[in-house]
Protein backbone atom coordinates (compact mmCIF):
# COMPACT_ATOMS: atom_id res chain seq x y z
CA UNK A 1 0.00 0.00 0.00
CA UNK A 2 1.25 3.07 -1.33
CA UNK A 3 0.88 6.87 -1.17
CA UNK A 4 1.85 10.08 -2.18
CA UNK A 5 1.78 13.41 -0.74
CA UNK A 6 1.35 16.05 -3.16
CA UNK A 7 1.68 19.14 -0.89
CA UNK A 8 4.42 19.46 1.91
CA UNK A 9 6.46 22.62 2.64
CA UNK A 10 9.78 20.08 3.81
CA UNK A 11 11.64 23.19 2.59
CA UNK A 12 10.40 25.22 5.90
CA UNK A 13 12.43 25.74 8.92
CA UNK A 14 10.19 23.60 11.53
CA UNK A 15 11.42 20.34 9.81
CA UNK A 16 15.20 21.12 8.95
CA UNK A 17 16.27 19.57 13.04
CA UNK A 18 15.26 16.34 11.91
CA UNK A 19 14.22 16.40 8.38
CA UNK A 20 15.35 13.02 7.19
CA UNK A 21 13.70 11.65 10.31
CA UNK A 22 10.90 12.99 8.98
CA UNK A 23 10.80 11.71 5.39
CA UNK A 24 12.18 8.10 6.84
CA UNK A 25 9.07 8.21 8.89
CA UNK A 26 6.46 8.74 6.01
CA UNK A 27 8.39 6.30 3.70
CA UNK A 28 7.38 4.07 6.80
CA UNK A 29 4.27 4.42 6.66
CA UNK A 30 4.11 4.16 2.69
CA UNK A 31 4.51 7.51 1.77
CA UNK A 32 7.13 6.73 -1.09
CA UNK A 33 6.68 10.28 -2.77
CA UNK A 34 6.33 13.71 -1.28
CA UNK A 35 6.24 16.80 -3.72
CA UNK A 36 7.58 19.74 -2.20
CA UNK A 37 6.07 22.82 -3.68
CA UNK A 38 8.00 26.56 -3.76
CA UNK A 39 6.45 29.57 -2.83
CA UNK A 40 8.94 32.17 -3.85
CA UNK A 41 12.57 31.99 -6.10
CA UNK A 42 14.43 30.73 -3.08
CA UNK A 43 12.31 28.00 -1.82
CA UNK A 44 11.82 26.87 -4.95
CA UNK A 45 15.59 26.22 -5.63
CA UNK A 46 15.55 24.54 -2.02
CA UNK A 47 12.70 22.48 -2.87
CA UNK A 48 15.02 21.35 -5.86
CA UNK A 49 18.12 20.65 -3.83
CA UNK A 50 15.45 18.39 -1.45
CA UNK A 51 14.74 16.11 -4.61
CA UNK A 52 18.47 15.61 -5.51
CA UNK A 53 18.94 14.45 -1.88
CA UNK A 54 15.88 12.41 -1.11
CA UNK A 55 14.77 9.75 -3.80
CA UNK A 56 11.29 10.14 -2.02
CA UNK A 57 11.26 13.88 -2.82
CA UNK A 58 10.14 15.81 -6.16
CA UNK A 59 9.75 19.58 -6.49
CA UNK A 60 7.18 21.93 -7.62
CA UNK A 61 8.70 25.68 -8.62
CA UNK A 62 6.39 28.80 -8.23
CA UNK A 63 5.50 32.00 -5.69
CA UNK A 64 2.49 31.88 -3.80
CA UNK A 65 0.54 34.56 -3.24
CA UNK A 66 1.44 35.75 -0.01
CA UNK A 67 5.29 35.87 -1.69
CA UNK A 68 4.42 38.32 -4.74
CA UNK A 69 6.31 40.91 -3.23
CA UNK A 70 9.19 39.20 -3.40
CA UNK A 71 9.07 38.26 -7.39
CA UNK A 72 10.64 40.82 -10.44
CA UNK A 73 10.53 39.91 -13.70
CA UNK A 74 13.83 38.99 -14.11
CA UNK A 75 13.57 36.39 -12.06
CA UNK A 76 12.01 34.52 -14.71
CA UNK A 77 14.85 32.58 -16.51
CA UNK A 78 15.55 31.29 -13.05
CA UNK A 79 12.51 29.54 -13.02
CA UNK A 80 13.13 28.36 -16.27
CA UNK A 81 15.98 26.79 -15.55
CA UNK A 82 14.78 25.28 -12.45
CA UNK A 83 11.48 23.75 -14.30
CA UNK A 84 13.96 21.73 -16.62
CA UNK A 85 15.17 19.88 -13.72
CA UNK A 86 14.24 16.35 -13.67
CA UNK A 87 12.53 16.19 -10.58
CA UNK A 88 10.57 19.46 -10.99
CA UNK A 89 7.14 18.14 -11.67
CA UNK A 90 5.08 21.10 -11.72
CA UNK A 91 4.54 24.66 -11.41
CA UNK A 92 3.22 25.86 -7.66
CA UNK A 93 2.58 27.27 -5.22
CA UNK A 94 0.61 29.29 -7.12
CA UNK A 95 -2.83 31.11 -6.82
CA UNK A 96 -4.64 34.42 -5.28
CA UNK A 97 -5.87 35.00 -1.65
CA UNK A 98 -7.54 37.54 -0.49
CA UNK A 99 -7.81 36.20 3.05
CA UNK A 100 -4.44 37.72 4.11
CA UNK A 101 -4.00 40.79 1.53
CA UNK A 102 -6.84 42.08 -0.94
CA UNK A 103 -4.85 45.46 -1.77
CA UNK A 104 -1.67 43.91 -3.81
CA UNK A 105 -4.66 41.86 -6.05
CA UNK A 106 -3.84 42.88 -9.16
CA UNK A 107 -0.25 42.24 -8.42
CA UNK A 108 -0.92 38.26 -7.45
CA UNK A 109 -3.19 38.20 -10.82
CA UNK A 110 -0.16 39.33 -12.84
CA UNK A 111 2.59 36.95 -11.19
CA UNK A 112 -0.29 34.49 -11.29
CA UNK A 113 -0.64 34.73 -14.84
CA UNK A 114 3.13 34.27 -15.60
CA UNK A 115 3.29 30.96 -13.66
CA UNK A 116 0.25 29.62 -15.66
CA UNK A 117 2.27 30.72 -18.99
CA UNK A 118 5.23 28.71 -17.87
CA UNK A 119 3.40 25.82 -16.92
CA UNK A 120 1.42 25.86 -20.17
CA UNK A 121 4.73 26.49 -22.32
CA UNK A 122 6.46 23.52 -20.21
CA UNK A 123 3.52 21.65 -20.27
CA UNK A 124 3.77 21.26 -15.95
CA UNK A 125 0.68 20.58 -14.11
CA UNK A 126 -0.35 23.56 -11.83
CA UNK A 127 -0.77 23.71 -7.86
CA UNK A 128 -3.34 26.12 -7.02
CA UNK A 129 -3.81 28.01 -3.68
CA UNK A 130 -7.17 29.73 -3.33
CA UNK A 131 -8.15 31.64 -0.13
CA UNK A 132 -11.20 33.73 -0.18
CA UNK A 133 -11.31 33.94 -4.22
CA UNK A 134 -12.09 30.82 -5.82
CA UNK A 135 -13.92 32.17 -8.86
CA UNK A 136 -11.34 34.86 -9.85
CA UNK A 137 -8.80 31.78 -9.60
CA UNK A 138 -10.68 29.54 -11.72
CA UNK A 139 -11.30 32.37 -14.10
CA UNK A 140 -7.78 33.51 -14.58
CA UNK A 141 -7.15 29.60 -14.61
CA UNK A 142 -9.76 29.27 -17.55
CA UNK A 143 -8.87 32.53 -19.52
CA UNK A 144 -5.04 31.20 -19.64
CA UNK A 145 -6.49 27.71 -21.24
CA UNK A 146 -8.20 29.35 -23.57
CA UNK A 147 -5.77 31.46 -24.85
CA UNK A 148 -2.99 28.32 -24.90
CA UNK A 149 -5.57 25.71 -27.01
CA UNK A 150 -3.13 23.97 -28.28
CA UNK A 151 -1.58 23.25 -25.07
CA UNK A 152 -3.28 21.03 -21.69
CA UNK A 153 -3.60 23.41 -18.47
CA UNK A 154 -4.04 20.89 -15.63
CA UNK A 155 -3.74 20.29 -12.19
CA UNK A 156 -4.62 20.33 -8.60
CA UNK A 157 -6.65 22.54 -6.29
CA UNK A 158 -4.77 22.94 -3.49
CA UNK A 159 -6.74 22.20 0.11
CA UNK A 160 -10.21 23.28 -1.87
CA UNK A 161 -12.44 25.82 -0.31
CA UNK A 162 -15.39 25.19 -2.51
CA UNK A 163 -18.37 23.09 -2.84
CA UNK A 164 -19.64 20.05 -4.87
CA UNK A 165 -20.85 22.04 -7.47
CA UNK A 166 -17.39 24.36 -8.13
CA UNK A 167 -15.61 21.10 -7.62
CA UNK A 168 -18.01 19.51 -10.60
CA UNK A 169 -16.87 22.75 -13.27
CA UNK A 170 -13.26 22.05 -12.13
CA UNK A 171 -13.30 18.25 -12.56
CA UNK A 172 -14.67 18.45 -16.03
CA UNK A 173 -11.59 20.82 -17.00
CA UNK A 174 -8.93 18.10 -15.65
CA UNK A 175 -8.37 19.29 -12.59
CA UNK A 176 -8.14 17.38 -9.64
CA UNK A 177 -8.81 18.23 -5.63
CA UNK A 178 -6.70 18.27 -2.44
CA UNK A 179 -7.94 16.80 0.35
CA UNK A 180 -5.28 17.44 3.74
CA UNK A 181 -6.24 17.13 7.25
CA UNK A 182 -8.96 19.12 7.67
CA UNK A 183 -11.27 16.34 6.51
CA UNK A 184 -10.80 14.38 9.98
CA UNK A 185 -11.98 17.39 11.92
CA UNK A 186 -16.14 17.30 12.97
CA UNK A 187 -16.80 20.78 11.85
CA UNK A 188 -15.76 20.59 8.67
CA UNK A 189 -18.83 20.09 7.17
CA UNK A 190 -18.51 21.76 3.60
CA UNK A 191 -15.51 19.24 2.59
CA UNK A 192 -17.16 16.28 4.60
CA UNK A 193 -19.91 17.25 2.50
CA UNK A 194 -17.90 17.86 -1.12
CA UNK A 195 -16.57 14.53 -0.03
CA UNK A 196 -19.67 12.48 -0.29
CA UNK A 197 -20.57 13.80 -3.21
CA UNK A 198 -17.08 13.68 -5.78
CA UNK A 199 -15.38 10.12 -6.73
CA UNK A 200 -12.17 9.32 -5.70
CA UNK A 201 -11.22 9.63 -9.54
CA UNK A 202 -10.52 13.37 -8.54
CA UNK A 203 -8.79 13.09 -5.20
CA UNK A 204 -5.45 13.67 -4.41
CA UNK A 205 -3.92 13.11 -0.59
CA UNK A 206 -1.90 15.91 0.93
CA UNK A 207 -0.65 17.28 4.11
CA UNK A 208 0.14 20.98 3.50
CA UNK A 209 2.57 20.23 5.91
CA UNK A 210 3.87 21.80 8.81
CA UNK A 211 0.10 23.23 8.81
CA UNK A 212 -3.21 21.47 9.08
CA UNK A 213 -2.57 18.47 10.87
CA UNK A 214 -5.20 15.80 11.07
CA UNK A 215 -7.58 15.74 14.45
CA UNK A 216 -5.19 14.16 16.96
CA UNK A 217 -1.80 16.24 16.03
CA UNK A 218 -3.67 19.51 16.05
CA UNK A 219 -1.05 21.74 17.21
CA UNK A 220 1.53 20.34 16.18
CA UNK A 221 3.61 20.09 13.00
CA UNK A 222 2.04 17.97 10.24
CA UNK A 223 4.09 15.79 8.70
CA UNK A 224 3.50 13.53 5.45
CA UNK A 225 3.98 10.44 7.79
CA UNK A 226 0.11 11.91 8.43
CA UNK A 227 -1.15 10.46 5.21
CA UNK A 228 -2.73 7.50 6.65
CA UNK A 229 -4.70 8.81 8.99
CA UNK A 230 -6.53 11.23 5.93
CA UNK A 231 -6.60 8.06 4.34
CA UNK A 232 -8.36 5.89 6.74
CA UNK A 233 -10.51 9.27 7.22
CA UNK A 234 -11.91 9.18 3.72
CA UNK A 235 -11.77 5.25 3.64
CA UNK A 236 -14.44 5.43 6.21
CA UNK A 237 -16.17 8.05 4.58
CA UNK A 238 -16.19 6.57 1.50
CA UNK A 239 -17.12 3.34 2.67
CA UNK A 240 -13.96 1.52 1.16
CA UNK A 241 -11.12 0.21 2.46
CA UNK A 242 -8.09 1.91 2.85
CA UNK A 243 -6.02 0.12 0.23
CA UNK A 244 -8.48 1.21 -2.74
CA UNK A 245 -7.88 4.85 -1.05
CA UNK A 246 -3.95 4.53 -1.03
CA UNK A 247 -4.47 2.48 -5.13
CA UNK A 248 -6.53 5.26 -6.87
CA UNK A 249 -5.03 8.16 -4.86
CA UNK A 250 -1.68 7.06 -5.79
CA UNK A 251 -2.78 6.57 -9.31
CA UNK A 252 -4.37 10.21 -9.42
CA UNK A 253 -1.10 12.09 -8.33
CA UNK A 254 1.21 9.89 -11.06
CA UNK A 255 -0.69 10.54 -13.54
CA UNK A 256 -1.24 14.10 -12.96
CA UNK A 257 2.65 14.43 -12.46
CA UNK A 258 3.48 11.89 -14.80
CA UNK A 259 5.67 10.37 -12.00
CA UNK A 260 5.59 6.66 -13.60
Amino acid sequence: MFFVDTHCHLDFASYQPDLAAVIQRAVDQGIHRIIVPGINLESSQHAVLLSRQFPAVYAAIGVHPGEVDTFTPDQIPEFQKLLKQPKVIGVGEIGLDMYHRQDNLNKQKEVLRIFLKLAADYQKPVILHSRNCLEELQTEVFNLANQEKDKIIQGVFHAFEGDSLQAEKLVHWSFLIGIGGPITYKNSTLKHELLSKIDLSQVLLETDGPFLPPEGYRGKRNEPAFIPIIARKIADMKHCDIQEVAAITTRNANRLFNLD
